[in-house]
């Protein structure tokens, strides 16, 4: 099933290719030309203006998530990928991608196994982290299917 391409501006259908768009980064990106409005566009595909291919985006996320820290991450991709970006870069992927991911999740339905897991972490904030207090974070995870089904 090929995904139709729509104008941004008019959301028409009928359009056709005008040619590439070269990235330093990104590779070329498909130029399309729309028939109604003649207005130009290059498809949005979830990574518009980003400056870093998807593959680096997503491998961030990926082993941020896998308890790498973001300097961690960032270390990783100067050590061994040769890739120039900041900490904050990462932390910001992770924020705007998981806002996203989000709401397609609340759409599915999992099959769970019935057996929870559920863990407790202690947030400190303020001047003095050694004594008690500040956030609670509970995490609520199916043992087979290792799905978050519940957090507060």
């Amino acid at each position: 099933m090929e995904m139709q391409i729509k104008c941004p501006k008019c959301k028409g259908t009928k359009v056709v290719k005008r040619g590439v768009s070269p990235t330093q980064n990104r590779g070329k990106q498909q130029i399309y030309l729309c028939k109604p409005c003649k207005k130009t566009f290059i498809q949005d595909l979830g990574f518009w203006k980003m400056k870093n291919n998807e593959q680096v985006v997503t491998k961030a996320i990926d082993l941020y998530f896998s308890n790498l820290s973001s300097r961690k991450v960032r270390n990783h991709y100067r050590r061994h990928e040769g890739i120039k970006t900041s900490h904050v870069s990462v932390l910001d992927w992770c924020r705007k991608y998981v806002l996203k991911v989000t709401k397609f999740v609340e759409t599915l339905k999992p099959e769970l196994s019935g057996e929870l897991y559920v863990d407790e972490t202690d947030i400190p904030r303020g001047y003095n982290t050694k004594k008690k207090g500040g956030d609670k974070f509970w995490c609520s995870v199916d043992w087979r299917t290792r799905y978050i089904n519940a957090t507060l």
